[in-house]
């Protein structure tokens, strides 16, 4: 309560205000002196350091070294000196601690004198103090490019004190060379001196400005809380209590605050007597409109209870401010005892908002969103829909939330999506057919001519042969499994594709009748075409029904024809243009062919439900689809797509290495099992070329007891096989041979099954489609074993 308080808050901010000026004043102060403390050090090493230097020069040229090194040793012993000493031109060594400098004057006259020597240190290792020091180094160096510079000094706080440390360079004197070389008579006088005292009168004075401090801010806080006790917070007071008592009811509105300053807290008092005046004034006002209000909500409670979809209404917090009967049964609930909850909780049981929310979508942009969505807590499919609701200042604070029960619509949709697919399929499989004779024809006749062969052939004639089977073959696999590809029956889902890649393979399912029919088809694809989030099959099945009216239209026209198919990007858009030369479209129907079954083909020639359907695939991707006949002729179907990026998109692919040691592959064992004799024999040899050691079952009873008596590696199966087939192989093995779990691949090329559909998405068994590239197998044993 206290912290809360106008008293406390306006006392709290000006004491604090006055700390911090009383703080940095105390801080500003201890700066100031501690650098007129270091500046009495500086002066005091300057002081000391010309005699030494005068001292030491007319010492030297006396020839007494022996003074010079003495007056060193006895200043160092003074009081709050910690050492002076002298480091020679290179930086490492101590001058008077090691007979080099008396061993050079005697090589260059032969003799010194005897009081040199006299007490003379000669230690074998000369190693400077405080040289490691980076701000020594530092000042080394500068000495070093101008020995006539100024002195340099810091504070050296390696050791387990502080030492100001004052450095001053001799250079050398025209009279030094008489015994010393060039950079023999420079130096360094190094002058160390203890700041603790420093420190002491530092902490002295601190400790009496704290104390000083805080005395000043409780006197001057004692004072400052009399005098806003007086002036502002007590006749506040005085006129909150006033207010209280109306507010509860203990005084009547007649009753009014006391006004006894001219000052802003009586300007308070004054405007809030004009408040009661004009309060008192509007009761009845206020009586007549809330019956008004009161009956218009009965009406509007009415209304919002008699619509059968599911409506509430939802804050910025989520939580529902208000819900219809028709939701609220769904509860088997009263409306107002759902009120509070959150929408997500309620609805849908989560923790927390979906990440496709149309409530946040609203709340976010202002604009009304939409969403399908099939996990809410009632069962079935829902189209909702919210609307955005706005304050006075135009922000969004909540939305109207509508779930209406598309299931019904949607299981209709779809399964006329999927008839029209059927449709399209069976339009392919005239010409898939002939496609694959085509190919076979050249396995057969090849497999023919290797058979009559005589055997003395020669191995390239073999092998030339073999490489043109193997291609028909890939050729056979590539047809079937396109046309598989599109016919699958598959739950809407996007993912990140090309569209260059769907519109190529869109045109290999339909090669050969264009092809057959004349029809050239002319790409023209933008390189380097952003992917996006579209469903492949879905926008597959939209450029066949867009390609196939083309190529109906051309050939009713002149037998023959030119499509063109344009893709590219346009701003945040992808663009997929397809222009035929057929007759187009008259200019008082163009706006009928999206209607659903509107057609202008021939009885039985079509369903009218080709371009609808596509209309709907696309505006369900938030793009466009728009069609034109230019007067030239022809027909343009322009398709608009919006560019979905994806945050995190990253696709890991692993090969097998060629130079992989085939020594230590024939170590890991391979059982191979399917019905097919000629299928094993073929992964037998496709594996053993690759190192691996290889057995082979005819069935899922004879891999079990091979399991039983041989620790494998991996398991290959073949998903049907007459007895006991290659799930009922998977059951058996998780439950006697847990390690092989995630080292079994099933084989296929059953992909309409719904027990297989449903064993996979079970398991998530690593499987291949029948038929398949050895690579591919490979790559996917190599995959597994990694």
């Amino acid at each position: 309560m206290l912290k809360r308080s106008l008293h406390f808050r306006i006392l709290f901010l000006i004491v604090g205000l006055f700390s911090i000026g009383v703080i940095i004043s105390i801080f500003w102060e201890l700066q100031n002196k501690e650098q007129e403390l270091l500046d009495e050090k500086l002066r005091a090493s300057r002081i000391m350091a010309q005699p030494i230097l005068t001292a030491i020069y007319e010492d030297m040229l006396e020839e007494r070294a022996d003074m010079a090194r003495h007056l060193i040793n006895s200043i160092s012993k003074a009081q709050s000196i910690d050492s002076v000493y002298i480091i020679r031109s290179n930086g490492a060594e101590e001058a008077f601690r090691d007979l080099k400098t008396i061993d050079d004057v005697k090589k260059e006259f032969g003799e010194v004198r005897p009081e040199w020597l006299t007490d003379h240190p000669d230690e074998p290792v000369n190693m400077a103090r405080g040289i490691d020091n980076p701000e020594f180094k530092k000042a080394f160096e500068s000495f070093r490019q101008n020995w006539n510079r100024d002195e340099i000094y810091y504070i050296d706080k390696s050791g387990d004190k502080p030492l100001f440390t004052y450095l001053q360079p001799i250079d050398k004197k025209a009279k030094c060379n008489t015994c010393h070389s060039v950079e023999g008579s420079r130096g360094i006088l190094v002058i160390r001196t203890s700041l603790e005292d420093m420190y002491n009168i530092l902490e002295k004075g601190r400790n009496q400005w704290i104390v000083s401090g805080i005395l000043a801010i409780l006197i001057g806080g004692a004072l400052l809380s009399l005098l806003i006790k007086k002036s502002i917070t007590g006749p506040i007071k005085k006129n909150v209590e006033v207010i209280k008592r109306i507010a509860e009811g203990k005084a009547d509105i007649t009753e009014r605050v006391n006004v006894q300053t001219e000052n802003e807290v009586g300007y308070l008092a004054a405007a809030f007597n004009n408040m009661l005046d004009s309060l008192e004034k509007r009761a009845e006002e206020n009586k007549r409109l809330f019956e008004m209000v009161t009956k218009s909500k009965e009406e509007w409670v009415a209304t919002f209870d008699a619509i059968q979809d599911y409506i509430s209404i939802h804050d910025r917090e989520y939580r529902i401010l208000k819900i219809n009967k028709a939701l609220a049964r769904q509860f088997n609930a009263h409306p107002e005892a759902l009120i509070g909850r959150k929408c997500y909780e309620l609805l849908y049981c989560r923790q927390e908002p979906q990440c496709n929310c149309p409530h946040s979508r609203t709340l976010k942009t202002g604009e009304v969103a939409d969403a399908e969505v099939e996990d809410m807590i009632v069962e079935g499919t829902y189209k909702v829909t919210t609307f955005p609701v706005f304050d006075e200042d135009g922000r969004v604070w909540a939305s109207v939330h509508v779930a209406r029960d598309i299931t019904q619509e949607k299981m209709l949709r779809e399964q006329l999506l999927h008839s029209e697919k059927l449709s399209s399929v069976g339009k392919l499989v005239a010409g898939i057919a002939h496609e694959l004779n085509n190919p076979l024809m050249g396995i057969m006749g090849f497999s023919q001519i290797l058979m009559d062969m005589p055997g003395d052939k020669k191995l390239d004639d073999i092998k030339d042969k073999l490489r043109k089977i193997y291609h028909e073959s890939l050729r056979t696999a590539k047809i079937v499994q396109n046309l598989l590809t599109f016919a699958r029956a598959k739950k809407t889902e996007r993912e990140y594709h090309n569209i260059n890649e769907i519109l190529k393979h869109t045109i290999e399912l339909r090669e050969y009748s264009l092809k057959a029919n004349n029809i050239h088809v002319s790409l023209h694809f933008e390189e380097n075409l952003p992917k996006t989030m579209v469903d492949l099959f879905q926008l597959q099945q939209v450029f066949i029904n867009i390609i196939n009216n083309a190529e109906d239209a051309m050939v009713s026209k002149h037998g023959k024809g030119n499509l063109s198919i344009t893709t590219r990007k346009n701003r945040r858009k992808l663009e997929i243009a397809f222009r035929d030369d057929g007759p187009g479209i008259r200019k008082e129907i163009i706006h009928k062919v999206f209607d659903p079954f509107f057609t202008t083909k021939d009885v039985g020639k079509g369903t009218g439900l080709g371009l609808s359907i596509s209309h709907g695939i696309i505006t369900e991707h938030g793009g466009n689809i728009e069609i034109i006949s230019p007067d030239d002729g022809g027909t343009i179907i322009t398709v608009e797509l919006p560019i979905v990026e994806k945050s995190q998109w990253a696709e890991v692919t692993k090969a097998i290495d060629p130079g992989t040691d085939k020594q230590k592959l024939s170590d890991i064992k391979v059982l191979i099992v399917d019905d097919e004799k000629s299928i094993r024999e073929a992964l037998e040899d496709i594996l053993a070329r690759e190192g691996f050691d290889v057995q082979t079952a005819r069935d899922g009873r004879e891999a079990l007891d091979f399991i039983e008596n041989k620790k494998f590696s991996l398991i290959i199966t073949d998903i049907k096989m007459p007895g006991y087939g290659g799930m009922d192989l998977y059951e058996s093995i998780l439950k006697k041979h847990d390690y092989l779990k995630d080292r079994i691949i099933m084989v296929t090329g059953d992909v309409f099954s719904q027990d297989v559909r449903e064993f996979f998405a079970k398991t998530g068994c690593p499987h291949v489609l029948k038929p398949f590239e050895p690579k591919k197998l490979i790559n996917l044993v190599a995959k597994i074993l990694a």
